[in-house]
């Protein structure tokens, strides 16, 4: 089961919208665990996501049920530019897969899965890729959300031209390191290993574009209201968290 980002909210789908490179984007933001009418709205978004006449990456219906049920996915997220129907979505996944130990938090990295851009019934392509907001989205949610400074994703192997392919489109978007070149970026899949880790490193909040700080507010307003216990003669105040794997 993966971990969670931090939600004190009592809500789990979220909509807004932020920029990204002087465009604005809209997003959706599903933080399991998902109860109907999200539950559907997730398994219908993200397991019939068409592309080029088939089901993107073979990730349908059926598998993100199983996500959902095995709890595989910390977050499910769809951003596309506003007036474009055109939509880039994708999940992240809280998970410890290089150390080999006992799953902690702390030991854990945020995993970008099941990357997808999807042209809407329109058919008309965006100028500016939206695959570029949705990274930045996902990485400002894991360096702003659980402190992490790091984001990581997985590479196929198998094929060598796809393979170099992805790498390149990767380094494009700050994915400098990897792990066969580099086997302290993820020990468990270093040389010899048929994924490839990447890693995006030295992420830095920036909440001029996004704040994701509503993610701490509780449910109803916030703080904590004080209880004023009394008694006869005095008072006092008791303050009572695919390429998939």
């Amino acid at each position: 089961m993966a971990f969670k980002f931090k939600n004190n909210t009592g809500r789990h789908k979220f909509t807004g919208t932020f920029s990204y490179k002087t465009l604005n984007y809209e997003y959706t933001l599903y933080l399991p665990v998902l109860v109907d009418p999200e539950r559907s709205e997730v398994i219908t978004k993200f397991g019939n996501r068409m592309q080029k006449g088939k089901i993107c990456l073979d990730v349908n219906e059926a598998i993100i049920s199983n996500y959902l049920d095995r709890g595989d996915v910390s977050a499910y997220i769809i951003v596309n530019e506003v007036g474009s129907d055109e939509t880039a979505s994708g999940t992240l996944q809280i998970y410890d897969w290089c150390s080999g130990n006992k799953q902690l938090l702390a030991n854990a990295f945020v995993w970008i899965n099941d990357v997808c851009r999807i042209l809407g019934p329109s058919g008309v392509k965006t100028t500016a890729s939206p695959i570029g907001p949705l990274f930045y989205f996902m990485e400002q949610l894991t360096v702003q959300n659980i402190k992490k400074s790091d984001i990581y994703l997985f590479v196929d192997t198998h094929d060598e031209g796809n393979k170099n392919a992805l790498t390149n489109i990767y380094k494009n978007y700050g994915f400098t390191l990897n792990s066969l070149d580099d086997t302290t970026v993820c020990p468990v899949n270093g040389a010899g290993a048929t994924l490839m880790a990447m890693k995006k490193p030295a992420l830095v909040s920036d909440t001029t574009a996004i704040d994701f700080s509503f993610l701490m507010k509780r449910k109803g307003g916030g703080k904590r209201k004080t209880r004023v216990v009394k008694h006869k003669r005095s008072y006092k105040k008791n303050t009572v968290k695919r390429n998939r794997k």
